[in-house]
């Protein structure tokens, strides 16, 4: 898989660093931050993902007021969902039409 470092380098720092909740608005309190979130948003974490680990996505999930969770059973950690797993690509994909139709469909 070709990955431009610069970009992992990127990805790494903010997965570290970023805070939707650190500035003047939420005041570092993340759960506010979540809870103010009014986009429609599927999360959809590898099982195996150690990195953005179930537990903590379906904590979030429960937040975020119009989130769904559905993750992604796969062995392919934090790989899932990156396109090159059919079996992954179809959940993802019928996933997300379910979604929309939803969505659409009010």
């Amino acid at each position: 898989m070709n990955m431009d470092p610069h970009n992992v380098l990127a990805k790494l720092w903010t997965g570290q660093f970023a805070d939707i909740s650190a500035n003047p608005v939420y005041n570092g309190d993340f759960d506010e931050a979540l809870r103010s979130i009014n986009a429609f948003a599927c999360i959809m974490p590898g099982s195996t993902d150690l990195f953005c680990t179930v537990d903590e996505n379906e904590y979030e999930v429960k937040l975020i007021p119009n989130a769904v969770f559905k993750p992604i059973e796969s062995i392919w950690g934090h790989f899932a969902g990156l396109g090159i797993n059919s079996a992954d690509n179809k959940f993802i994909d019928d996933t997300l039409k379910r979604l929309l139709a939803l969505i659409k469909n009010g």
